[in-house]
């Protein structure tokens, strides 16, 4: 006979290996798993790989049809936002380019703009634009807004010196603050930088809770290898987290640096957050696996909620503009408080002090989640057929 610590341990690892074999036995567990986190980010990466919009195409409106106004049309014909498509005569024709989507924003410039600028009045230029698309929307208007300041400041400095201003003096007359912007976090301000993170974050999360319910009803209709139900899970979180260990060091070290997305947190803040929130999220869906009785159920009952969650966990939509109940309640998905620690460590270059409320909330609910997991899973070796690990008789 062996001691009952060698039986513990043997059975321990026996239970390692029977989830192991259970996961890569099973072609849909493997794939939500094992190879969902590695294919959604590989394809949304691709899809915001360009991070920002450029060459949105324009029509432009030029009543003015002067020098000036044509400097203005240069400007926004290199871009690189915009690229001027049609140059049109009336605005009957531009909004009709506009409406039928051959152009996304239309400048109109209008007769007396040159006139304006050289007299020092305020000299105006109109654009219409589609709000209904914000990406679009704010490369128009940007690169309309930069152009006419810049047009503006130059004709402001020649009218300057032809008054006997040199040209530093005009300049500083022309522009009395000097502004230099430097963009943190997010250099190129574009949209995977920002949402990448949320997203591999919210991932993590529902491939769990589905993977595990999947698992969950393969498991109740097979043998168990008798374990204390607190190793047991113990031994099957363990298992979860070499897989998202493996796949996480995948994504942030050779997905990340290949699309260009911002990495600035220390790695070892990082192990500490993601730690948690996989066992936070394992134990969740452990404990939600006891619940369904058919493989089927979880894809149509989970894979809805992973848009409400993202948008509890406050990314494409302000956590301000929830109420508050609401936003409290969030809280009890672990990818409320990864998301925001993670976001803040891994691009923002936090310390986990910084982040130290979602870290604690992350802790509590490793705790709480693991706690019911662990009263499901004696629930469940109570019921179930067991077999003992042939190393321990």
């Amino acid at each position: 006979m062996k001691s009952a610590n060698s039986c513990n341990i043997n059975s321990f690892f026996a239970v390692v290996r029977q989830e192991f074999k259970m996961i890569f036995t099973d072609s849909g567990v493997l794939l939500i798993l094992v190879f969902a986190m590695l294919i959604y980010t590989t394809i949304y990466s691709l899809a915001y790989g360009n991070e920002v919009v450029r060459n949105v195409a324009i029509a432009v409106v030029d009543d003015d049809n002067s020098p000036t106004s044509r400097t203005l049309v240069n400007g926004l014909r290199s871009g690189p936002n915009t690229e001027v498509r049609y140059e049109v005569s009336t605005l009957a024709e531009a909004k009709s380019l506009f409406y039928s989507r051959d152009v996304f924003g239309v400048v109109v410039i209008p007769d007396g703009f040159e006139r304006d600028v050289f007299a020092g009045k305020v000299a105006n230029i109109a654009t219409i634009l589609d709000g209904s698309h914000l990406l679009l929307y704010r490369q128009v208007l940007e690169q309309a807004t930069k152009d006419a300041l810049t047009n503006g400041a130059t004709i402001e400095v020649m009218r300057l010196v032809s008054k006997g201003a040199n040209d530093i003096e005009a300049m500083e007359i022309a522009q009395p603050v000097a502004y230099d912007g430097h963009t943190l976090h997010n250099p190129s301000m574009g949209y995977g930088s920002f949402v990448m993170p949320s997203i591999v974050v919210v991932i993590i999360q529902q491939t769990l809770l589905i993977g595990l319910a999947m698992l969950g009803v393969r498991r109740r209709e097979r043998p168990m290898i008798q374990l204390n139900p607190i190793m047991s899970v113990v031994a099957k979180i363990l298992v979860y987290m070499i897989i998202y260990g493996i796949n996480l060091t995948i994504i942030l070290g050779i997905v990340w640096p290949i699309f260009g997305f911002p990495y600035e947190g220390e790695t070892s803040d990082v192990i500490v957050v993601f730690a948690l929130y996989i066992i936070a999220s394992s134990a969740l869906g452990l404990s939600l696996s006891h619940l369904f009785a058919k493989r089927e159920t979880p894809l149509m009952l989970l894979l809805w909620s992973s848009v409400p969650i993202l948008l509890l966990a406050g990314v494409s939509y302000p956590k301000e503009a929830f109420p508050g109940w609401l936003y409290i309640l969030g809280k009890i998905f672990p990818s409320s408080s990864a998301v925001n620690a993670y976001v803040n460590i891994g691009t923002a270059g936090a310390s986990l002090t910084d982040v130290s409320t979602d870290v604690v909330i992350l802790l509590i609910l490793a705790i709480v989640y693991t706690t019911i997991a662990i009263l499901a899973e004696k629930s469940m070796l109570s019921h179930n057929i067991h077999i003992s690990d042939n190393q321990c008789v």
